[in-house]
């Protein structure tokens, strides 16, 4: 394998190509709607190959071409040395009907009858499907690459079975660069994660990790830093980490603002409250309903009510000074992994990764004085175009920059602000130097810069645990008590006008502001508050509601027609589970005569149809509206695989 080159290797973005030649199960470990074993997809429901699986499968072929320390060396080592190449998963092109592939075994060695209860039904993408993605490496590594692409002819689950058979292959990844343009003191960008994305909400998870719904300044800076260290700039590095550049966290936002300096995003004030929902009668859940407006009120002038707290991954955002806010929550997906973390262990743990949906957008926000800020822009030019990746969160997830604005100075805001909201968690410490988990006037007043002459008070405020990590030390770091993003407080005096100026100018408040600690902006008005007619102040979501209705109405139909999961010997002969995973497979096909055929039957093996429970059955599913009859068809297998798997009685 080629060798690093000592003096930083220049380096390319190239895309691959892969193209199944037969079925392949993209494992994901879930299941559902009948089905055991689902297919891997990404936030849009489309098949998905997974980079850790795709790494995985180059890494062994890596350990056959040249030896388990030059695998190692290629794509990392435990404890901390990463991989030199880094690969984002391999997304479908477009969204094939799935295959559904199912076994059984045997009643007896001399008897093929299938047994029902061990029936298995794996999904399965079929051949032909066309997935790409791209992979960032040292120019010196990509025959290295290119050979063990050569290598691998598989992916998936089944490979020894002739299952996910795949010709891969590498392109040049075409990339118009993006126009850096004049350095000024403010420097706003739009980032968008390739990968998902896991921000490590504690620094002691169980089997369960979980995700912070943002990305903190304290990552972003160590990011930015981490890439300019890899590179060789330390000097440049020492802007972010000694402060003299701050960075702020990365907010998500749902879409793209027409100007990045002009949009606001910022976590949901604390005291931006929702009426709790009405109580749904009926079988299905008040959670299933159809979706409508929320109602966001402001706790602190509503009196009386019962509201509830918003959501810890609730932000309000709004493209300009003269637009509506408008509330949303980014997309948090929950992938189960294998791991060993200790590697003698000899069965792999089980876990789950909480993240962030790939192709999440962020804002985010660098300040400095204009000499260091173009210096800085100087050396991070292969990341400000597009062109190279940071690395961030757990893992190292590629992010990349879409677009950015160097920002002009902010005006100081409304004329009679009389609220105070953190967009940041802020860091106090009282006397005996701990932390301050919250914060008074006269707290307040003892912060360097703050005005004399202002008054605040707590409306509503909350405790947050602030995690770390030094990837140079390869520790975590030590926890500190903060005081909540999204604490309200209101504020008058006359030195409020001097609080919108700090604001404006970037001075915040508390310690370690350069890692987007202590942030703050003043409003006249809690900005998120919409009544009940507003467009912008709905929160979209699945809608289960006609799901859970016809879950509800098969487990009434099984209740009556339970015989077909009743165990023990009948002279009269039922459909087995096959036969009714082919039927329901016929109605998501759109078979014109799925029914029909099975009502009246002229093959010998469709004379199990003739039962009297399963021609009730197919009689409830003929009533139904043809758009409708493949999903009550599928929840009804359902219920009776369970009698079946349970022996009903």
């Amino acid at each position: 394998m080629a060798t690093p080159d000592s003096n930083h290797p220049t380096w390319s973005r190239h895309s691959i190509e892969a193209e199944l030649v037969s079925d392949a199960h993209l494992g994901t470990g879930s299941g559902g709607g009948g089905v055991d074993a689902l297919v891997s997809r990404d936030r849009h429901g489309w098949p998905v190959i997974w980079a850790s699986h795709l790494e995985g499968v180059l890494r062994d072929a890596a350990r056959r071409l040249h030896g388990p320390e030059s695998a190692a060396s290629f794509f990392g080592r435990a404890g901390g040395e990463r991989q030199r190449a880094l690969f984002t998963s391999l997304y479908a092109a477009d969204n094939p009907d799935s295959r559904v592939w199912r076994s059984t075994s045997r009643v007896a060695f001399d008897n093929r009858a299938p047994k029902d209860d061990t029936l298995r039904v794996v999904e399965y993408v079929p051949s032909g499907t066309k997935f790409s993605g791209q992979v960032e490496l040292p120019d010196g590594e990509l025959p290295t690459l290119r050979r063990l692409l050569q290598e691998v002819d598989a992916l998936g689950g089944g490979r020894a079975a002739g299952a996910g058979r795949v010709k891969l292959s590498l392109g040049q990844n075409t990339h118009e660069p993006l126009i850096i343009g004049t350095a000024a003191g403010r420097l706003t960008l739009l980032l968008k994660n390739v990968e998902p994305v896991c921000i490590t909400a504690t620094a002691t998870p169980d089997n369960e990790i979980p995700s912070l719904a943002f990305v903190p300044g304290r990552t972003m800076l160590g990011a930015f830093a981490r890439w300019l260290i890899t590179e060789g700039h330390r000097d440049f590095a020492a802007l972010l980490v000694r402060g003299r550049i701050a960075v702020s966290d990365a907010l998500p936002t749902p879409r793209p603002p027409k100007e990045l300096s002009s949009a606001d995003v910022l976590p949901a004030p604390l005291s931006l409250r929702s009426e709790k929902p009405a109580g749904a009668k009926g079988p299905v859940p008040w959670w299933a309903q159809l979706p409508q407006s929320t109602t966001r009120l402001d706790a602190d002038e509503v009196a009386g009510r019962k509201l509830q707290r918003p959501e810890d991954d609730l932000f309000v955002f709004r493209e300009g000074p003269d637009q509506p806010w408008e509330t949303f929550r980014p997309l948090l997906r929950v992938r189960l992994r294998n791991g060993r973390p200790d590697p003698m262990q000899a069965d792999a743990s089980l876990f789950a990764i909480e993240h962030l949906a790939e192709k999440t957008l962020f804002l985010c926000e660098l300040r400095g004085a204009r000499p260091d800020m173009a210096r800085l822009a100087s050396v991070l030019g292969p990341v400000l175009e597009g062109r190279r990746w940071l690395r961030v969160g757990r893992a190292g997830a590629p992010v990349e920059v879409v677009q950015l604005e160097w920002a002009k100075e902010l005006s100081p805001g409304p004329a009679e602000p009389t609220r105070l909201i953190l967009t940041s968690d802020l860091l106090v410490r009282d006397e005996s130097l701990r932390w301050c988990s919250a914060i008074d006037d006269e707290r307040l007043r003892q912060l360097p810069g703050w005005p004399a002459d202002v008054t605040v008070e707590p409306l509503v405020q909350d405790a947050a645990m602030a995690h770390g990590f030094n990837g140079t030390s390869r520790l975590w770091r030590m926890p500190a008590a903060a005081v909540r993003r999204g604490s309200v407080f209101r504020i008058h005096g006359s030195g409020v006008a001097q609080l919108a100026r700090m604001a404006a100018n970037g001075e915040w408040l508390g310690e370690r502001t350069h890692e987007g600690f202590g942030r703050f902006r003043l409003d006249a008005t809690l900005p998120g508050v919409t009544s009940s007619t507003a467009p912008h102040g709905r929160i979209t979501h699945t809608a289960y509601a006609e799901e859970e209705a016809a879950a509800d109405a098969t487990r009434n139909w099984y209740r009556a027609h339970h015989a077909l999961a009743k165990s023990g010997s009948s002279s009269e002969r039922k459909p087995s589970l096959s036969q009714w995973l082919d039927l329901v497979a016929d109605l998501q096909r759109g078979a014109p005569n799925a029914l029909d055929a099975r009502l009246s039957p002229t093959t010998a093996g469709a004379r199990s149809w003739l039962h009297a429970d399963a021609k009730s059955i197919l009689e409830k599913l003929s009533t139904l509206p043809s758009n409708a009859r493949s999903s009550y068809a599928r929840l009804f297998v359902r219920w009776l695989r369970a009698g079946l798997r349970q022996g009903v009685v």
